[in-house]
């Protein structure tokens, strides 16, 4: 009996491994998504990390009515789209960390453009007859955004530290009379306390050149700037409270020409602008804001379409840098809780040397419907007058006719 007894025990204690390797095994911990919310909505923690990143992005389609104003225009030109097409979508990317030196920033918005075909070249058939040829729909890829935030040290591509306010419409087609620039820059702002900050910042100059002429034996020279050398400087004091903003913003320029003849200048350009919100109306902001500058008029207006020389070179005479000047304001309101409106207008002035002084009034209006948060279907009309006074020293025979120039659209955009 004894036996049996000592044999039975054995013989379970063998089975026992068999049994425990048959057991489920434990799955490993998951890090599961959990929701950051010392940012605002929409942050969560990158799994594994103290991260918080935000995803977001944006899909758009216009149908544009082009310039149908004085002639020539588009719709007097056979070769120039009457109405044309566009379909744009956006991907947006934020990712923050806190450290013990502050906030870590990395901030990524790229968007890819389609739109309609246009014609690109003429030819001549043996019989005399022209032949339009025209380019197939493409799309093209833009980096919008790429920069890093470091405390108050921000580098990389994102809005000139000298642009305040950028408008309320769409400003798809022409846009008024601001300076609305995304750059490379490295630069850093000062919190000085009850919301007054300073900024300085170092930016590549490359995106604010016009051009440069020069005259030569009494004949009119388009030299062109040189390579980049020195960056913009830039600089700006702001001020943000309750009831809007307020900044004042100066830059410094390097006028460099292509040719060694016309010796380098420093242009500049200063301005102020204010935003408040109007307590008497819903969810409304006015804007009012201006801008001077010699030598580059790139701060001026963000949207002379190559019209503007920054300077001409004179022998013997000054320092050939073109003046401008330009005063921008404009309205938002929300008249109800689904439709929205804004109105915004501009008057830039540039007086050039040996080409014509040009006068450019820009009015852009827009109506918007939201249905839903984060949907709006809108349209946009705009107008330009474009006025030239040919300069007594203007070496160019012909002064362009005045013209007045009419765009208009209709835009479905959905934010996510």
């Amino acid at each position: 009996m004894r036996h049996l007894t000592t044999s039975a025990a054995a013989l379970i204690m063998s089975a026992t491994p068999v049994f425990a390797a048959d057991l489920p095994v434990a799955p490993e911990p998951v890090d599961y998504v959990q929701i950051c919310d010392a940012y605002g909505n929409g942050y969560y923690f990158i799994p594994g990390t103290d991260t918080c990143l935000r995803i977001r992005g944006r899909v758009r389609a216009e149908y544009r009515f082009n310039d149908f104003g004085d002639e020539p225009s588009n719709w007097t030109d056979r070769l120039l789209n009457d109405t044309s097409t566009r379909a744009r979508g956006y991907l947006r990317m934020d990712a923050r960390t806190q450290t013990e030196y502050g906030l870590l920033r990395a901030y990524i918005d790229m968007f890819a453009t389609i739109d309609s075909g246009s014609p690109t070249s003429i030819s001549s058939l043996p019989d005399g007859v022209d032949e339009g040829y025209s380019s197939d729909p493409s799309t093209s890829f833009t980096l919008d955004y790429a920069f890093v935030q470091f405390g108050g040290m921000t580098v990389g591509k994102t809005h000139s530290f000298y642009d305040f306010w950028t408008g309320y419409a769409y400003g798809a087609i022409n846009t008024v009379a601001y300076s609305d620039q995304t750059l490379w820059l490295a630069g850093y702002t000062f919190d000085l306390g009850n919301g007054l900050s300073a900024s300085v910042s170092v930016e590549d100059a490359t995106y604010r050149r016009q051009s440069l002429i020069s005259e030569d034996l009494d004949s009119l020279t388009t030299i062109g700037y040189g390579g980049h050398r020195a960056p913009d400087l830039v600089g700006n004091l702001r001020l943000d409270q309750g009831w809007g903003s307020a900044q004042l913003m100066a830059a410094v320029h390097e006028v460099r020409y292509a040719e060694s003849y016309p010796s380098g200048k420093a242009g500049w350009a200063i301005g102020a602008g204010v935003e408040v919100n109007l307590p008497f109306l819903t969810n409304t902001q006015f804007a009012l804001m201006g801008n001077y500058a010699q030598g580059a008029l790139g701060y001026v207006h963000s949207d002379w379409n190559d019209r503007m020389y920054d300077a001409g070179e004179v022998e013997g005479g000054n320092d050939g840098l073109a003046d401008g000047w330009s005063i921008a304001t404009g309205i938002y309101t929300e008249l109800t809780p689904e439709w929205n409106f804004a109105l915004q207008g501009s008057y830039a002035d540039a007086d050039q040397e040996l080409v014509y002084d040009i006068a450019q009034w820009d009015v852009v209006g827009k109506v918007g419907w939201t249905p839903v948060h984060g949907f709006e279907i809108g349209g946009e009309v705009a107008y330009r007058n474009l006025n030239y006074d040919e300069d007594a020293a203007s070496l160019i025979t012909e002064t362009p006719d005045d013209t007045d120039i009419v765009t208009a659209l209709i835009r479905v955009q959905r934010d996510f």
